[in-house]
């Protein structure tokens, strides 16, 4: 089993080409063991790019030229450390990526002694046989595919390390619920105790995990075997099923569900259900179609149940960048790089002004009502008696939109210029 202080996590980035911008840098800060990545950025300016040309490193296109010498490389490495001995090392004829990936711990190909170059990150990751790996796209499927039957577990352990893996874990996560259960029942008619108490803390974990998504401490999760059908049955008398969520919690309930399988299928691979593997998560917009208040959450909760999972984001959300801790901040636009000391705890205003680049933090309208006060005060400035009738007039066609706040805005302006 590989620790945390073992695992090869991503320490920077090289950008090459993200088609808004070129050549710079991404350091991640230096927290131990790993430190997680959030991109900022306006719109256009490459987040979902670089997200995409990390995963593609990951899963690097072989052309069928070089394609027998490529995997033939793998059959011959040695792994000593942090170096791979091989007979004959080969380079795989890959085009320049758009991003290059950098790792806390260099893994370098050697032949006969010397160091022939670095290996790219497809190879470094087939290294490790139990790391967790997903890539969750902006666009990411919502659906469930209906079950009919248990199925064999090899269905997902088969799929696990494939570039598509990610929608084939979220269109199945009911599948494998249906033969956890189906597992559990014979494993009680056996009396395998040992596999009968995997199962239980399995479904302890994802309940504990829904109840925080669902802010419902009573919230139960109950399997009806006739139809292999899951309900969620809420303190306040709803029974839902996955089908009739709500596209917010159809959402993050597919991260859990695809992040929970991958971590139950490692843990039986290495035969230690206490086991929090090692990995890499790449998440664009974790808060698509989610209230302010799970955005707040989505980090934080992912972190807690998956703690040696560096995650990759990228946001438009200053509640996701305020949530989390040991986290570099990267903004696309500016280049700017904050630690998670600097944003984590700040107010969302602040966030806007500080970090997007926003002027205040007050919305499009309260900017017009100000610029119209600013003319007013400008129009009437030494005619005091219209200057006050206007702004009496102002104050109460407008006087809907004013927060306490905005309001102490407005007198503030209105004194500074009387």
């Amino acid at each position: 089993m590989i620790t945390p202080e073992e695992f090869p996590y991503i320490k920077s980035l090289y950008v090459n080409n993200c088609y808004a911008y070129r050549n710079f840098a991404i350091e991640l800060h230096d927290y131990k063991p790993f430190s997680h990545l959030i991109l900022t950025g306006k719109n256009g300016s490459g987040k979902s790019t670089i997200l995409r040309a990390i995963h593609r490193q990951f899963f690097s296109e072989v052309n069928s030229a070089n394609k027998a010498e490529f995997s033939g490389l793998f059959q011959t490495v040695d792994t000593a450390g942090e170096s791979v001995h091989v007979k004959q090392a080969r380079v795989p004829s890959t085009p320049i990526p758009q991003v290059v990936v950098s790792f806390s711990k260099q893994h370098k190909i050697t032949n006969q002694g010397q160091e022939v170059r670095l290996m790219i990150p497809q190879e470094v990751f087939k290294l490790y046989q139990h790391k967790l790996y997903s890539y969750f796209s902006a666009k990411r499927t919502s659906e469930v595919a209906k079950v009919e039957s248990p199925s064999k577990e090899t269905e997902f352990t088969e799929k696990m390390n494939s570039s598509d893996s990610t929608d084939f874990f979220i269109r199945k996560f009911k599948q494998y619920l249906v033969n956890q259960k189906v597992e559990q029942a014979f494993s009680q008619i056996e009396h395998q105790v040992s596999q009968i108490e995997q199962v239980d803390t399995f479904f302890k974990k994802l309940e504990s995990a829904f109840r925080k998504m669902f802010d419902d401490e009573f919230m139960q999760i109950e399997f009806t075997r006739s139809n292999y059908e899951f309900y969620l049955l809420l303190s306040d008398g709803r029974r839902l099923t996955f089908d009739t969520l709500s596209e917010g919690f159809s959402a993050l309930l597919s991260i859990l569900m695809d992040l929970f399988m991958r971590v139950d299928l490692i843990r039986k691979q290495v035969n230690d259900y206490s086991y929090n593997p090692c990995g890499i998560v790449l998440i664009d917009e974790p808060e698509t179609h989610l209230h302010l208040e799970l955005q707040e959450q989505v980090l934080p909760l992912l972190t807690s149940l998956f703690p040696n999972i560096q995650f990759i984001a990228a946001t438009h959300s200053p509640a996701v960048i305020a949530s989390i801790k040991q986290a570099t901040i990267f903004d696309l636009t500016t280049k700017e790089s904050r630690t998670s000391e600097e944003t984590a705890g700040r107010s969302y205003s602040d966030l806007m002004r500080g970090h997007f680049g926003l002027n205040n933090e007050y919305s499009s309208i309260a900017d017009e009502l100000l610029r119209k006060v600013d003319q007013i005060l400008k129009d009437y400035k030494h005619q005091p008696e219209q200057l006050k009738a206007k702004l009496q007039q102002f104050f109460l066609e407008n006087e809907a939109y004013f927060s306490p706040s905005f309001r102490v805005e407005l007198e503030s302006m209105i004194l500074e210029n009387a």
